[in-house]
């Protein structure tokens, strides 16, 4: 089954870093998105914001980046073992550069 996400959107918030028992690194944050779609014929804009993680030596580089705008791809998953609700694992982050 497929299960690729790709985003361009800015980030809008960034938590504290943390560190699984392990001792990975982990930075949640939330992506803003704002763009115009084509749907039915019919443009339409669309904004949303979506939760998403960042897990390993990307979570350090992108720590005190809130604001960015980026362009992230990864998969969703559920929240938690006892939360469904998706959330976005970014595997691949960069820049965006316009």
């Amino acid at each position: 089954m497929e299960n690729q996400f790709t985003l361009t959107a800015t980030l809008h918030k960034v938590d504290v870093l943390r560190h699984t028992p392990s001792g990975i690194p982990v930075l949640e944050v939330v992506l803003q998105h704002n763009s115009w779609q084509e749907e039915n014929g019919i443009p339409c804009q669309i904004k949303f914001e979506l939760p998403a993680k960042i897990i390993g030596q990307n979570a350090q580089a992108w720590q005190h980046k809130q604001g960015e705008i980026v362009t992230v791809s990864g998969f969703l998953a559920q929240r938690s073992q006892r939360i469904f609700r998706p959330v976005l694992r970014i595997q691949h982050i960069t820049e965006y550069k316009g």
